[in-house]
């Protein structure tokens, strides 16, 4: 089995078991927050179960239908994670105010205590596994899966909190202010999922991806390279697919010209920390980058060579910037 849809099956298996322990600790103490992090917990189980179903979509291979791959499926599974965290949070908004309203108060706190701190311990090991999983293999769902169940952790250290407090002083309306800021605290944490995913699925561009493939790009550059321009990134999942104008000597035959984009685009990909591939128009210099370009023995140079500027001081993204006159 892949590694990344193990840890889809391991999430979604201890999802269940620490949802069941915080029903228990609700069922005990009959507390706001305590029910809150249960909620919340439901979240984390129907999104470990999407998450599961999305890593087998994933790691299909590219077909006629789907040619940059499946990866984006991930950015959906995002979308619907943070759409639950954010209506899990109005639920429990809704909850905290009925019960600051009443004035219920909670029971058998010492054992509820207990329970959340069990549960607690275990999502901190769960959110940290996925976390380390999603970095490694990048997947973006993973990785979001565990940034939400470190979310859960918060929330169960909150529930902790307003229980102790109401234990320690007898004032009751600990409990649920605690769950309307724990409720606070998912809306936003919801958002910031949903906004992520939205940014992938347009393929929004990502300021750290344009910064690795900018230094892949200089560390592999060589004489002949003489600019990069209008680059673009379309993330699926892991798989990078971009295409940018790669600017050659205009003396340079097709082949040649061909031959060593080839060899610059491979040596590019093996340095970018994604999986990917880039697709290069090649475009002439026409004797407007003399003063940055290297090559040596130009017929048709009509400035002299100043120095090489680094593609770190370019705006590869942007239209191309020619020798002033």
């Amino acid at each position: 089995m892949d590694i990344t849809r193990k840890a889809a099956v391991i999430s979604l298996a201890a999802s269940i078991a620490i949802l069941a322990l915080k029903f228990w600790a609700y069922s005990v103490t009959h507390s706001t927050a305590v029910l809150s992090d249960a909620l919340e917990s439901i979240v984390n189980v129907l999104s470990a179960a999407v998450a599961l179903q999305v890593m087998r979509v994933v790691a299909r291979p590219a077909d006629e239908n789907h040619p940059y791959g499946h990866g984006k499926f991930e950015f959906f599974s995002m979308a619907f994670e943070g759409g639950l965290i954010t209506f899990a949070g109005l639920v429990i908004a809704q909850e905290s105010i009925k019960a600051l309203m009443q004035g219920s108060v909670p029971r058998n706190m010492d054992t509820g205590l207990m329970i959340a701190v069990a549960a607690a311990l275990a999502n901190v090991g769960l959110g940290a596994y996925l976390m380390l999983i999603g970095r490694r293999h990048r997947s973006e769902a993973l990785h979001a899966s565990g940034v939400h169940v470190m979310t859960d952790v918060a929330t169960t250290a909150g529930a902790i909190v307003g229980l102790a407090l109401v234990r320690w002083t007898g004032l009751a309306w600990f409990d649920p202010a605690a769950a309307l800021l724990l409720a606070g605290l998912l809306v936003f944490s919801g958002y910031r999922i949903v906004r992520r995913a939205a940014a992938g699925m347009t393929d929004e561009v990502e300021p750290t991806a344009i910064n690795q493939l900018t230094e892949a790009l200089e560390k592999n550059r060589r004489p002949g390279i003489i600019d990069v321009h209008q680059m673009r990134v379309i993330r699926s999942g892991r798989y990078h697919h971009v295409d940018a104008h790669l600017v050659v000597p205009e003396f340079w035959s097709v082949l040649q010209a061909h031959a060593v984009a080839d060899e610059f685009e491979k040596s590019v990909v093996r340095d970018y920390p994604y999986d990917g591939e880039i697709a290069f128009h090649l475009d002439p210099c026409e004797r407007e980058y003399c003063a940055r370009c290297s090559v040596q023995g130009c017929p048709v140079r009509r400035k002299e060579f100043t120095g090489r500027q680094p593609f770190a001081d370019l705006n590869l993204t942007h239209p191309p910037q020619k020798d002033l006159a």
